[in-house]
């Protein structure tokens, strides 16, 4: 049971990065056309609201599949040289550092999101976009970090301290 939750979150973690990958696209064309208008056209692009909202969908939606594969910062030299049961350890005494950086963020996320969405926030700037759907896209993806964070730790747990042979998983 609890394996096929870890598999369900990878699952979610995994598919959200890909799709959410194709996003560059259209960001990099947007890009490309302000940058044209702005300095061939001598025209300003009015839409770099929508380029800002794109490029947040793509790194929130991207946290947790980043975390699946490796890819946030660590200090690669102190644990490349650590057997794979130490670096279990290791990440599960840090653990609670990355609850304590994520669930207050996550929480004020979540109270800003509700906010936006019962006063159906919009930016006030040169075009009218609403607010709140993207504040919606930015606490599921905190959400899917947190979650693959729990996938990680229930790893580590299994290699820390490997259940023992003849009993239950």
């Amino acid at each position: 049971m609890v394996e096929s939750f870890c598999r369900f979150i990878d699952n979610a973690n995994e598919w959200s990065g890909r799709l959410v990958s194709w996003l560059f696209i259209p960001l990099t064309f947007m890009v490309v056309t302000d940058v044209f208008t702005r300095y061939v056209l001598n025209e300003p692009w009015y839409y770099i609201d929508i380029n800002v909202q794109i490029m947040g969908i793509i790194t929130a939606l991207g946290l947790g599949y980043c975390h699946l594969h490796d890819g946030h910062v660590s200090v690669d030299i102190l644990i490349t040289h650590l057997s794979a049961k130490k670096k279990a350890i290791l990440e599960f005494i840090l653990f609670p550092l990355f609850l304590g950086a994520l669930c207050p963020l996550l929480w004020q996320l979540a109270v800003n999101m509700v906010a936006a969405v019962q006063s159906s926030q919009r930016y006030v700037a040169t075009i009218d976009l609403p607010v709140y759907p993207y504040k919606i896209i930015l606490v599921a993806g905190f959400s899917l970090l947190l979650l693959q964070g729990l996938s990680k730790l229930i790893r580590n747990l299994r290699i820390a301290f490997p259940a023992k042979s003849g009993g239950n998983p």
